[in-house]
């Protein structure tokens, strides 16, 4: 698992230790999760690559796994920072629902899967990790011996959507034990 996350982020830096930028100084995944809730947050992480595998017109042929290994973690940080951007924006939300389907999809995916990394390193490069940990005997979402992505209570991709609540929130939502994590001090806390 990605137990040692930090300090593979910390050593890819080299002798710039400010690779963090000090914003997130504990994994709430790692170190305020039981087990159980990691095997939650997991499974989240694993629907939401899969929600992002089947929308995204750029895969080609490729299988899940291999679609996993050539993600561009730069260009998800990118389009996850304009997802935000345009939400922020007043009738943010509209504007996203009235963009062309597949550029809003694109967006929501990667802002999405942002919002989870925040609960781990704030990297999609960790998230990618987990996937591929617990990846290994999976096929690509529809083939023939893959289960369909238990449904959650924010399963719809109007549901995501529309979501503009706190990353305590969102671990609510998702049935996640937000009770024993800290308060992010970047919403007031």
């Amino acid at each position: 698992m990605a137990n040692n996350a930090f300090d593979a982020m910390n050593e890819s830096a080299g002798g710039d230790m400010y690779i963090t930028g000090g914003a997130i100084e504990l994994s709430e995944y790692e170190n305020n999760m039981n087990p159980d809730d990691q095997k939650k947050y997991e499974q989240v992480i694993m629907d939401r690559f899969q929600m992002a595998y089947a929308r995204d017109p750029y895969k080609q042929n490729l299988d899940f796994k291999h679609w996993l290994q050539t993600l561009n973690p730069e260009l998800y940080r990118e389009r996850a920072q304009k997802y935000d951007d345009i939400k922020a924006e007043n009738n943010g939300m509209y504007k996203l629902q009235n963009m062309e389907p597949l550029n809003a999809a694109l967006l929501e995916d990667a802002g999405l899967l942002q919002d989870l990394a925040h609960l781990h390193t704030g990297r999609i490069e960790d998230l990618i990790t987990i996937v591929e940990s617990n990846a290994q005997d999976i096929a690509p979402q529809g083939a023939p011996g893959m289960m369909p992505p238990q449904a959650s209570p924010m399963s719809t991709p109007q549901d995501l959507f529309n979501y503009e609540g706190t990353n305590q929130e969102l671990m609510q939502e998702l049935n996640l034990n937000p009770g024993s994590m800290p308060k992010n001090p970047a919403q007031g806390g």
